[in-house]
């Protein structure tokens, strides 16, 4: 094995650099790694490396209840054995590579082979790495674990063809405000929130912006804009049409928020949908694998979108049904399959859209390399600001795996205040609205701050107009 590695290293290199710029590879051979590449060779191989734990696993954001909203699940000391290209993408699941404790980095480079592409620990200090046919992996083992991050990043940017974006319409860097938060907040019974959002609840948030002087920017519909065929919640996954009950005319409504100095955007969560469904009764074939998530009513009759589907096709026509109203920014939801069938979904949804129209922001919430060229934003995802959790860890994390997971793309930083309406104070607001400061992204305003207190309000428009008045800096730079 070793003679292996070191003849990978001193002949491998030239191979790994071809077609890079002589300054990029300059650059990039000076952070010493290898890459094994196993094209040709008709089996797998399985390199070994020392390792000190916890080992960071950006990929494994599948927790279990007890650690829910915390970064446990990212830290591992025990054993495992995971395949990060088949694990689902629930949450916040970063790209396919692992750093210890002192720094040593290890990541795939291809998507060939992924069914047998794994990460094995044993618990002690051996990582094995199974890398089948076809698979290239990325081995920096000087202990700088975010200079090799960035080494990794510009190859497979090289590699996949992944232009940073260097200008982009001026709205994506706008700040942005989502009804989500707002309409849990008003809420006074069990799931009401879903029936609250309406064009006059639109009507009001937006006037209670400009009432506070907020800096203008993109206004996005959350879940509860659409229709439910047969009555329950679930039947709205699929069901891409407005409640004409809350919505008289939709395109009146993306009017208003126009008229008013705001850019339309609106939720869809395309990855899941459901029997009952407009999409399902008008093509069947969109039904895939039921989602199996335990046994709650939030699982009842819900399926994945089938990758094998039309999935262009599906978007192509609802993307453009919202784009002629006037939507200008799609944020993606609910993208928790495997990220191997996620990745085929995710491209579809964002040629769609692309097609349609360059300047449509799609927002998504995997921060991996290899979903990085089909989305635009990256969303840190949000947290529950819950005492119970070591919230502010998990606050943390998501913002390093969306920033080095996403290099040149944008990061939205989402949402202020958290996603727990009954467990936000004054002290947490401000504690998580100053770990955003400063921060490369755009903040994300969902609850509006008079609910909890007048300094949040005040403390919230100066963010705002900092931001607003600054750099407007939102382009991940982690990459060399």
């Amino acid at each position: 094995m070793n003679n292996r590695r070191n003849f990978i290293k001193k002949a491998g290199m030239g191979a790994a650099l071809a077609g890079v710029s002589a300054p990029l590879a300059a650059k990039v051979a000076s952070s010493h790694f290898e890459v094994f590449d196993l094209k040709g060779i008709n089996k797998s191989e399985q390199i070994k490396i020392k390792v000190t734990k916890p080992l960071f696993c950006p990929y494994n954001s599948n927790g279990t209840p007890a650690q829910k909203g915390g970064d446990a699940y990212y830290f591992l000391s025990d054993a495992f054995t995971h395949n990060p290209f088949t694990t689902p993408a629930s949450g916040m699941s970063g790209s396919p590579i692992i750093r210890d404790t002192a720094g040593k980095f290890v990541g795939f480079m291809t998507t060939f082979g992924f069914e047998n592409s794994t990460f094995s620990f044993d618990g002690k200090e051996t990582l094995t790495i199974n890398v089948p046919e076809g698979q290239e992996l990325f081995i920096d083992e000087n202990g700088d674990g975010d200079q090799a991050w960035k080494a990794y990043n510009t190859q497979m940017m090289q590699r996949l063809n992944i232009q940073p974006y260097k200008l982009y319409p001026h709205f994506w860097a706008d700040v942005e405000y989502c009804t989500w938060v707002e309409q849990k907040i008003q809420s006074n019974v069990p799931k009401g929130h879903f029936d609250l959002l309406n064009h006059d609840f639109v009507a009001k948030y937006l006037d209670k912006i400009i009432e506070f002087g907020y800096p203008k920017g993109k206004m996005t519909l959350d879940h509860g804009w659409g229709q439910f065929p047969d009555g329950s919640l679930n039947s709205g996954y699929g069901s891409w049409h407005p409640d004409p009950k809350k919505f008289p005319d939709f395109r009146k409504t993306m009017d208003l928020i126009n008229e008013k100095g705001f850019t339309p955007g609106l939720w869809i969560a395309f990855p899941k949908i459901h029997g009952s469904s407009i999409a399902a009764q008008n093509n069947p074939n969109l039904l895939g694998a039921y989602r199996v998530q335990g046994k709650t009513e939030y699982d009842k009759g819900v399926r994945w979108l089938n990758p094998k589907a039309d999935i262009f096709e599906y978007a192509t026509e609802t993307i453009h049904r919202f784009h002629k109203m006037g939507v200008r920014k799609f944020k993606i939801d609910m993208s928790y399959n495997t990220k191997s069938d996620m990745l085929h979904i995710h491209k579809e949804l964002y040629k769609a859209a692309k097609g349609i129209d360059e300047t449509i922001e799609m927002e998504f919430h995997v921060p991996d390399i290899f979903f990085t060229k089909f989305t635009d934003v990256t969303r840190t995802n949000d947290v529950w600001l819950n005492d119970k959790y070591d919230w502010p860890a998990r606050v943390k994390t998501h913002y390093e795996i969306s920033c080095k997971s996403s290099p040149g793309r944008g990061i939205n930083l989402d949402h202020i205040g958290g996603n727990a309406e009954k467990d936000i104070t004054e002290e947490k607001y401000l504690q998580h609205l100053a770990m955003f400061k400063s921060k490369t992204g755009y903040p994300l305003v969902s609850v509006l701050p008079q609910h909890i207190s007048q300094k949040c309000v005040e403390a919230t428009g100066d963010y705002l107009w900092d931001y607003e008045k600054g750099p407007r800096n939102i382009i991940s730079d982690f990459y060399l």
